[in-house]
This record gives structure tokens, C-alpha cells and sequence, in this order.
């Protein structure tokens, strides 16, 4: 009796969410740190060379996002089914994120021909497009890798497997900067390729990633349990089942980031030094951000086991402990925000006027790491739930008649340039942020059935 009180304290506690989650945070910040080591790279080529590959790296980012949503189900349908012990379920449900996949990667293929169009159609600069629209096509020639990493990604996290994903990504990492290192400075008898050389070092360390995860998934210890090796085909209820709990995960998705990269486009018809200096910010914002999606998985994964168990007090619990720790942490990075900008932003580009407008940025991004962080994990939270469809409908809202107009307003109506649109983007993420803690904080979640 002693045990099984001491195992319920435990469920939904700080314990067991740190346990899911610091591989998950660790997989974050390590692809953070490759992000960064490429802006780094990139920033010694020049200006012009970081706004347009940063700018790419946005619309690719964009362009993938539907998919990695959708893809994204998965790990919903996974946790929940192996919380119920519907193990077979688990092979089928994976097996369909696949299949949207390789579909998805076939779009993105033809997509790619496209890259030039895209590229002048937001209008940056002409020497940012001509380098931008370069580095897009050869990512977009590569995206089948990566919604296939978020596929099978996917399925390990709903097992509550975070660490293979961080091996994983690891592995990658020292990959991708290895190959920018020879590629984007001709290193070791290869050719100088500067910013192709960063698209292709990226493509290639993907590859490598989503043959690994491949391999893992079909050679997964308890394949036979879960029906890896006989739930192969395609299902078509299935499939609609997982499109129901993705679709919503992926219009969002690819909505906010429509509006991020019109958001972008705003600040690139300013001038150069103004998108610089907003990639170079945004870079470092993922030391906050991409570290509390790592919450936010082992958010998804716990809510969704607990569900499936039908043990909601401990998937409420599970959320309130995953919340209390992304605000301590968010808290944290909000204050080296403010308090060492000009340095960290140098560490990119010591540029004067990129070094002046990053660092205004970054001290705007202080203001809203906290609300930021908290809407990321209880974003997560719902998700385990399956709640995608409230979250999409409060996400494009917010993004395109909130977010964008009080971009406009401070940036061009009001004239403060790129500080002032990030201005009304704080407003905009501080919204967004409270709205989801608070919808998670109703337990209107608790009632949705997947």
C-alpha cells in the first residue's frame, strides 16, 4: 500500500516530468545550437548572406509546417492508445503519419521549382532573394526528411521514448555542422558553396536523421506488440482519424508561420540592417523557446497516457508541473535578455546597426518570455488532449488580425521601424501565450474525445 501511495505521488509530479522531458529539452537546445552555429557561420560571410538565409529558413519553416503538424498527431494518438494499452493501434496510427509524409515531401519537391517565385513574391532585397531563394529550393528539395523525423519522432515520444530522438539529433547535429564547416568555407579539398553549402549540409544531416529514425521504428523492440511489422497498409479510417487531431495541429501551424513570415517581410522591405538585425535576434530567441517546446512534448506525451488511463487528475497534475517549470526556466532566459543583449547579439553579427536593432529586439523578447513559454507548454498540454481544434482556431485568429495589424501600426503607422513592429508582436505573443494558459487552466480539455 506504502508503494502504490508513493507511486501516485509521484505521477504528474516534477519527477517523472523532467524525466520525460530533459531529453526532449536537450534535443531542443542542441538543435538551437545547430541553428545558431549555422547563423554564426553564415554571419561571417556577411550581412546580406545571414538576412537571406535567415529569411529562407523562415518561409522553409513555413512551408514545412503543414505537414509537421499534421505528422504531428501522431504522438497524440500514440500516448493515448498506450495509456489505454491498445498497443496495436500504435503501428497502424504511425504507419499513416508515414504515408502523409512521403506525400508531403512530394509537394514540397515540386514546390521547390518554385523557390525564385516565392522569394520575389514577399519582396525582400534583391541581393537577400537571389541568395534566399537558392538556399530555400535545396531545403525544400530535402523536406520528405524532415516531416518523416517528426513522423517517427512522433511515435517514440507518445511511448515516452525521448531519449533515442535525442541521440538522434545529436548525431545530426555534429553532421550538419561539420559539413557547414568544410562546405560553406571549402574546408578539406571541397568547393567554397558559402550559403549552399549550409542548405546542403542541412539536407544531408536530415537524411541521415530520418534513416535513423526509420531504422529504429521498424526494428523497435516491441515491434510485434505494436504492430509495426503487420499494420503497415494504408487505412483510410485511420488515416481520417489522424487527420481530424493533425489537420487543426498543422493549419495552425502553417498560419502562424504565414503570418511570421509575412511578419518578416514587413521588416525586409525596411532594409537590410533591419532584417539582419531581426534574424540575429530571432536566433537567439530560440534558446527560449525551442528548449519549452521540450516541455511542451513531454506535456503532450504525459496528458495523453493519463488520458488514455483514464487518470485525468494526473494529467492535470502532470500539466501544472510541466507549467511551473517552463515559467522558471522562460524567467530565466527573459533575464539575460535584458541584461546582455549588445553581446549576445555580437556573437552573430557585431555589425554597430545590427548590434543597436538586435539588442532593442531582444529586449522586447525579455518582456514576453514568460507568457511566451507558458502558452508553449499548455499548447502542449491540449494537444495531448487532442484540443488542436479550439488552439487552431485561437492561433490564426490571433496571428492574422491581432499580430500583424499591431505590427503594421508600430512598425510603419507609427514609424518605429523594426523595434516598433516587434513592439506590437510582444503584445500579440503575451495575448496568445495567457490565452492558452488559461484555457488549459478551465479543464475544458478534459471533456474532448479523440
Amino acid at each position: 500500500m506504502e508503494r502504490k501511495v508513493f507511486e501516485d505521488h509521484r505521477k504528474g509530479g516534477y519527477a517523472e516530468v523532467w524525466h520525460v522531458a530533459y531529453p526532449a529539452v536537450l534535443t531542443m537546445f542542441s538543435q538551437t545550437i545547430m541553428s545558431f552555429t549555422d547563423a554564426v557561420m553564415v554571419g561571417r560571410l556577411g550581412a546580406v548572406e545571414l538576412a537571406g538565409v535567415g529569411f529562407a529558413g523562415t518561409m522553409v519553416w513555413g512551408l514545412y509546417s503543414f505537414f509537421n503538424g499534421m505528422v504531428n498527431g501522431v504522438n497524440t494518438f500514440v500516448a493515448q492508445d498506450y495509456g489505454a494499452k491498445r498497443y496495436r493501434n500504435i503501428g497502424t496510427m504511425t504507419w499513416q503519419g508515414f504515408y502523409i509524409a512521403l506525400a508531403s515531401g512530394a509537394i514540397l519537391l515540386v514546390l521547390s521549382q518554385f523557390s525564385g517565385d516565392l522569394f520575389r513574391f514577399v519582396g525582400p532585397d534583391e541581393s537577400v532573394q537571389r541568395i534566399g531563394s537558392t538556399y530555400l529550393g535545396i531545403r525544400m528539395r530535402g523536406g520528405v526528411f524532415i516531416i518523416m523525423w517528426m513522423c517517427f519522432s512522433a511515435f517514440l515520444r507518445g511511448l515516452g521514448d525521448t531519449r533515442t530522438p535525442l541521440k538522434i539529433t545529436l548525431l545530426a547535429n555534429i553532421i550538419n555542422i561539420a559539413g557547414d564547416y568544410v562546405l560553406i568555407f571549402g574546408k578539406f579539398g571541397f568547393p567554397r558553396l558559402e550559403t549552399e553549402g549550409a542548405a546542403i549540409a542541412t539536407v544531408f544531416a536530415n537524411g541521415v536523421g530520418a534513416v535513423l529514425f526509420f531504422a529504429v521504428f521498424i526494428a523497435h523492440k516491441n515491434a510485434d506488440l505494436y504492430g509495426i511489422r503487420s499494420e503497415w497498409r494504408l487505412k483510410m479510417a485511420a488515416l481520417k482519424r489522424l487527420a481530424r487531431v493533425g489537420g487543426p495541429i498543422g493549419l495552425q501551424w502553417l498560419l502562424d508561420m504565414g503570418s511570421f513570415i509575412v511578419f518578416s517581410a514587413l521588416i525586409a522591405r525596411m532594409g537590410i540592417a533591419e532584417l539582419t538585425g531581426h534574424e540575429a535576434a530571432l536566433r537567439l530567441m530560440h534558446l527560449s523557446f525551442m528548449p519549452a517546446f521540450g516541455l511542451s512534448i513531454a506535456s503532450t506525451t504525459l496528458v495523453g497516457q493519463y488520458i488514455g488511463a483514464k487518470e485525468m487528475l494526473y494529467a492535470v497534475r502532470s500539466g501544472n508541473s510541466s507549467l511551473r517549470m517552463g515559467f522558471l526556466y522562460t524567467l530565466f532566459i527573459g533575464l539575460v535578455f535584458m541584461i546582455f543583449p549588445e553581446k549576445l547579439v555580437a556573437l552573430i553579427n557585431s555589425d554597430p546597426d545590427v548590434v543597436r536593432l538586435g539588442s532593442s529586439i531582444l529586449r522586447l523578447a525579455a518582456i514576453f518570455q514568460v507568457s511566451d513559454g507558458l502558452g508553449i507548454v499548455a499548447n502542449g498540454c491540449l494537444r495531448g488532449a487532442g484540443d488542436t481544434k479550439w488552439a487552431m482556431f485561437i492561433g490564426i485568429g490571433y496571428a492574422w488580425f491581432l499580430f500583424l495589424p499591431l505590427a503594421y501600426l508600430g512598425g510603419f503607422v507609427l514609424k518605429g521601424g523594426a523595434v516598433g513592429a516587434w513592439a506590437g508582436a510582444t503584445l500579440y505573443i503575451t495575448a496568445l501565450g495567457l490565452t492558452f494558459f488559461f484555457r488549459f487552466r478551465s479543464g475544458k480539455w478534459q471533456s474532448i474525445k479523440i
